[in-house]
């Protein structure tokens, strides 16, 4: 725990050969019971040292619940929690060694910046020459430097949020909880702390582990996410992994907006459970239930009438929504049984207008089959949406 706190000599990548200054975490077998109730059952989970790892699910899924094990401030009815493998499941918050980051600050009012972030190296009986030095490297490394003699009070919510990081980080912990940092603040400023947050966590090379409920918050600052849900993982993968290939129907759902085509796959053939429709989707497929989903970026919506690219699916309906959102346009075409497909196309496309007829189309490579169950389902045929 002697490094200073500098850039990392190499970036975390979440390979076990690179050098990396976090620490690496495994969650065994926790279940957390309340009144016969599970807010976990049994969760595994690996995080690698130096990844910036996102627990991510909908109030309720458990991810809170998990991240306070892992600090512990909350006991698990079982299992372990095993950081750089020690054995921390029954060992004391403030023994742990690792720094916490909360949504509401929780800052000393009455301190002024430089003795709020001083004040975990104090606790520590940190030397007095070593304090003076340690917090002006966290406030630097937060870029608030100039900032040290204000108090609380006379700083924005995002300058008192950077104040709350470089308190985490004075100590030199390998591994920084943040538990929806970013939950309080308005969507600009939040913008701008997850760039912070982002470089922050590449400079140091620390194990960040971060709690939201935000989609968009996930995809963009994580490594890997964790998704959960009724206190269990559903899936854990890169951010790109999740949104492109989810395992399950859940996952597909929650991660962006999806089109669903609900149905089942029989002697490799995927039907829709409305109209019985086939429609092609590559590779081959596992008999069973299942739902497919084609993603609003991967659906086009041509006026009627326009030549259909070769090879691709199509649907006829009639435009029902034209939403101009800036740089593109979002489209709804209702089918002919009611259900709506939603695509996204950019502004150049100006032709369609509400009431139109158009056809959607997309290509079999584009679209995903999954299970309710969480088995994947390989691709190979679709149906019609549902709303």
């Amino acid at each position: 725990m002697n490094q200073t706190i500098t850039p990392a000599a190499t970036a975390a990548t979440g390979s076990p050969t690179e050098p990396t200054n976090g620490a690496a975490v495994s969650v065994r077998g926790i279940v957390k019971a309340y009144k016969g109730a599970r807010a976990l059952d049994g969760v595994d989970l690996e995080i690698r040292a130096g990844e910036f790892l996102t627990l991510l699910g909908s109030s309720g899924s458990g991810k809170s619940t998990l991240l306070n094990i892992i600090a512990g401030f909350t006991t698990a009815t079982s299992g372990q929690v095993v950081v750089d493998d020690a054995d921390l499941t029954r060992v004391a918050p403030h023994k742990r060694d690792l720094g916490m980051v909360f949504q509401h600050y929780a800052l000393f009012p009455h301190m002024s910046v430089f003795d709020n972030v001083a004040f975990p190296l104090r606790r520590r009986k940190t030397p007095k020459a070593d304090i003076a030095q340690r917090v002006q490297e966290a406030l630097d490394v937060v870029e608030l430097g100039h900032l040290a003699k204000r108090m609380p009070s006379q700083l924005s919510g995002g300058q008192q949020q950077r104040v709350a990081l470089a308190r985490a980080i004075v100590f030199r912990p390998r591994l920084l909880l943040l538990d929806e940092p970013l939950g309080a603040l308005d969507r600009r400023l939040r913008e701008q702390l997850q760039l912070e947050i982002k470089r922050l966590h590449r400079d140091l090379g620390i194990t960040f582990v971060f709690v939201t409920h935000d989609q968009e918050e996930a995809l963009a600052m994580s490594d890997r996410i964790a998704l959960l849900r009724d206190g269990q993982i559903v899936q854990v993968g890169t951010p790109e992994e999740l949104y492109e290939r989810p395992a399950q129907l859940y996952a597909a759902q929650f991660l962006g907006e999806s089109n669903v085509f609900a149905g089942g796959v029989e002697a490799g053939t995927f039907s829709d459970a409305t109209s019985g429709a086939h429609l092609s989707c590559a590779s081959g497929a596992v008999d069973g239930p299942g739902a497919m989903v084609v993603r609003p970026e991967n659906l086009s919506i041509l006026a009627d009438g326009e030549p259909l690219p070769a090879g691709h699916n199509a649907l006829s309906g009639t435009i029902s929504e034209v939403t101009y959102l800036g740089s593109v346009v979002r489209l709804e075409l209702t089918l002919p049984d009611g259900r709506r497909l939603v695509a996204r196309a950019d502004t150049a496309q100006r032709g369609l207008v509400v009431g139109a007829s158009a056809v959607a189309t997309w290509s079999s490579e584009r679209c995903q089959i999954v299970s309710d169950s969480g088995e994947q389902v390989p691709h190979h045929r679709a149906g019609l949406v549902r709303p």
